[in-house]
């Protein structure tokens, strides 16, 4: 790298995208990759969106982008990032200045009606935090994080979860998009009701469900007919009863890990362990399936799921803030 370094930036093209992909995966907590290929092959084609890249001796060294999020109508995401060697030399404020510009210029969205932007960065990244707050963005939610490490902890989980299905009087099975879409969608609406939310905005569950990757596995917790007890297989097959609770997790793409993308109970059976009991049995079933680790984020004021990870052994590690700003709209 010359002391000088030349960059310019340009809109995103199309071979761009997994190299920009890769450069703001750094800002996430968890493995968003799949989204963010998502949201930056939208914008390649919709005014409505926008993805530039910073460029210096013929490789990426930065990457930012804005676009509408379906999960929370209404709103927009946005994120920027720097190649961890380029930093410091303005790079990411010149992507920043361009592309919230060209957005706020154009009234925030659809229609020019302004709305909410968003960003989400890892907690460990406090100089990201005080660059979106120099352009305007303030903290409005913060998710801790824990991880629990598998490898020679199957006999453990196995204790744990069989205490906690006992204790709250389900067993956990496993479901497939494919062939429960309804059931999932429906218990997915159910858990998530009185949840605490990163916006303000009601969450389109069946958009968000719909955006998971398709190697997302589901386990739902059901009471068991009186003839069985509880189960820590996760194997049995039902379809009969509804669920009371589900535990989604999400394999990450880079490594040998997998993160727990939803915990929730329906709230007719929620302070009877559920949620506890669920994902014991989404640590022990990923135990089996030979995974290395698992990671979570949850609400810093989720009181009840924070002391459930820590009773299950999990530790601490990277979350994330969620910082909002206001985007007037033309008419404003």
């Amino acid at each position: 790298m010359s002391a000088d370094p030349v960059w310019s930036v340009r809109p995103l093209r199309a071979a761009d995208v997994d190299g920009a992909v890769e450069l703001l995966i750094r800002t996430s907590a968890s493995d968003i990759r799949h989204l963010l290929r998502t949201d930056l092959s939208v914008t390649l084609q919709d005014a409505v969106g926008g993805a530039l890249v910073a460029e210096g001796d013929g490789r990426l060294v930065g990457a930012a982008k804005v676009s509408d999020d379906p999960v929370f109508p209404g709103t927009a995401t946005a994120l920027v990032a720097v190649d961890p060697a380029e930093r410091g030399r303005g790079i990411g404020t010149a992507l920043a200045d361009r592309l919230i510009g060209a957005w706020e210029r154009a009234g925030g969205g659809r229609g020019g009606d302004g709305g909410t932007v968003s960003t989400m960065l890892r907690d460990d990244l406090p100089r990201g935090r005080a660059f979106a707050e120099r352009y305007g963005f303030g903290v409005v939610h913060h998710s801790v994080g824990f991880r629990f490490d598998l490898a020679g902890h199957q006999a453990e989980l196995e204790q744990r979860a069989r205490s906690a299905l006992e204790r709250a009087g389900v067993r956990v099975r496993l479901a497939t998009v494919l062939a429960e879409e309804r059931t999932i969608a429906e218990c997915l609406e159910r858990c998530g009701q009185g949840l605490p939310l990163p916006l303000d905005a009601r969450p389109d569950s069946g958009v968000w469900l719909a955006r998971l990757p398709s190697d997302s596995v589901f386990l739902l917790a059901e009471p068991p007919p009186p003839e069985e007890g509880p189960a820590a297989e996760a194997g049995a097959v039902s379809g009969t009863v509804r669920p009371v609770g589900m535990t989604i997790l999400v394999p990450r793409t880079d490594a040998n890990s997998w993160h727990v993308a939803f915990t929730g109970t329906d709230p007719d059976h929620r302070g009877r362990g559920v949620a506890t009991a669920v994902k014991a049995a989404s640590l022990l079933y990923a135990c089996r399936a030979g995974v290395e680790s698992v990671t979570a984020q949850n609400d810093e004021s989720n009181e009840h799921i924070i002391r459930a990870n820590r009773a299950l052994g999990m530790v601490p590690d990277v979350g994330y803030w969620t910082l909002v700003r206001r985007v007037p709209g033309s008419a404003d």
